[in-house]
């Protein structure tokens, strides 16, 4: 079966992300790179092995250097990215992570979504209802929503919607290019600005009692949260509740528009195709550990100290579990898929990013019954991470 992505080749579009990481699939499914000094592990299997391994623990930045990073470095001996993101629970494998997530994780919990879905379907319609003719994906419908919507759940005021996308830019380089001197200084100003509006909006009489940042208040004064905790965790949900949630809309209808199925969208079960349109091409393409002890996998020994990534992006198109797993097919019912994680660090805002997802997919494919690239899809790299930056369409 060709690895190659169907439609890299397409004269309207140029060659889609995915192209990426399906080359990883020529490799065996455990191998090791040579020249950064890290394994890539690809296979459905292998991935979901090791992505639940007590000695592949999650806390590679306090631990996983590489070849890129300085060994007499003493600034960053500590640790890679910033004090901040090394307090995120997703970094922590033992119970200061089950505790942290366990303060916020009701705010993801069914009951809180359904309150939550009025929302989100108004701003939604807001921002549709704006657009004749032409939209701009990102820029017009995927980023403010997520900000909207993320800035709601954490009660920050609305004003701040606007900025979470450049906080979200330089943190995600931040935590793959901290050996940038450039990264390092844009990324702690990124968390120095949410530590502020954090502060701002905790001490404001106007903060909504069911919020996020409410809730963390009131373990920092129970004691359950340290001081410091707050803005780490509240760091965290902007960062992944927002990012992670706008680039996989705008990767959706790309997607669909790369594989000519705008008009069996319009006919599908949003619910169904969501997830299919995860699997094809997800939002989060891979996932960091760092070995603890040594572990054998594949006649691979992976030794304590290495760095290992597990390509969730690639997982998801392995031929050994899904039949024609580059061609997209929006009626494809999936039993599970990688998109987000698995084990204890499953991502606890997965129930609000399928959400999002199923309200816009249902939104644009019944209100547009056709749609035209106006031109090609634009990605930048924003020191080495490529960000899909405009997606323009004409509509009818």
């Amino acid at each position: 079966m060709s690895s190659v992505c169907p439609y890299a080749h397409a004269a309207v579009v140029q060659p889609d992300p995915c192209a990426d990481y399906l080359a990883l699939k020529e490799a065996p499914p455990v191998h090791w790179d040579e020249v950064l000094g890290i394994w890539f592990i690809t296979g459905t299997e292998q991935v979901g092995e090791l992505i639940r391994h007590p000695a592949l623990s999650s806390a590679w930045p306090e631990r996983g250097r590489t070849v890129l990073h300085d060994p007499a470095d003493e600034v960053n001996s500590h640790g890679r990215t910033a004090d901040s993101v090394r307090r995120w629970f997703m970094f922590d494998d033992g119970t200061r992570h089950r505790a942290l997530r366990g303060l916020v994780a009701p705010l993801f919990s069914a009951g809180r979504l359904a309150l939550l879905r009025p929302f989100v379907e108004e701003q939604a319609d807001d921002l549709l209802a704006r657009r004749h003719g032409r939209i701009e994906v990102m820029a017009d419908l995927a980023v403010p929503l997520s900000s909207r919507v993320i800035c709601r759940v954490l009660g920050l005021p609305s004003d701040t919607a606007p900025r979470l996308e450049g906080w979200a830019q330089d943190i995600a380089a931040l935590l793959v290019a901290d050996y940038l001197p450039e990264v390092s200084r844009r990324g702690d100003l990124a968390l120095s600005q949410i530590e502020h509006a954090v502060a701002t909006a905790l001490e404001s009489p106007d903060l909504p009692p069911d919020s996020g940042l409410a809730v963390l208040r009131k373990a920092r004064e129970s004691g359950e949260a340290e001081e410091a905790d707050i803005s780490a965790v509240a760091g965290l949900i902007v960062y992944a509740g927002f990012e992670t949630t706008s680039t996989f809309i705008g990767k959706a209808v790309r997607s669909v528009l790369h594989a000519g199925a705008w008009r069996e969208l319009r006919s599908a079960d949003p619910a169904v195709a969501v997830e299919e349109l995860l699997r094809f091409d997800t939002s989060v393409r891979q996932v960091a550990r760092v070995a603890t002890a040594p572990v054998t996998l594949e006649g691979q020994r992976i030794e304590a100290g290495d760095l290992v990534l597990l390509m969730l992006g690639a997982a998801n198109r392995d031929p050994g579990v899904f039949t024609d797993p580059d061609t997209l097919r929006l009626d494809r019912r999936i039993k599970k898929h990688l998109a987000f994680g698995q084990g204890q660090h499953y991502c606890l805002g997965a129930g609000l990013a399928r959400m999002e997802a199923r309200i816009v997919i249902e939104k644009i494919s019944r209100a547009w019954r056709d749609v035209r690239l106006v031109e090609p899809p634009t990605t930048k790299l924003h020191f080495g991470i490529p960000v899909l930056e405009r997606l323009e369409l004409e509509l009818s």
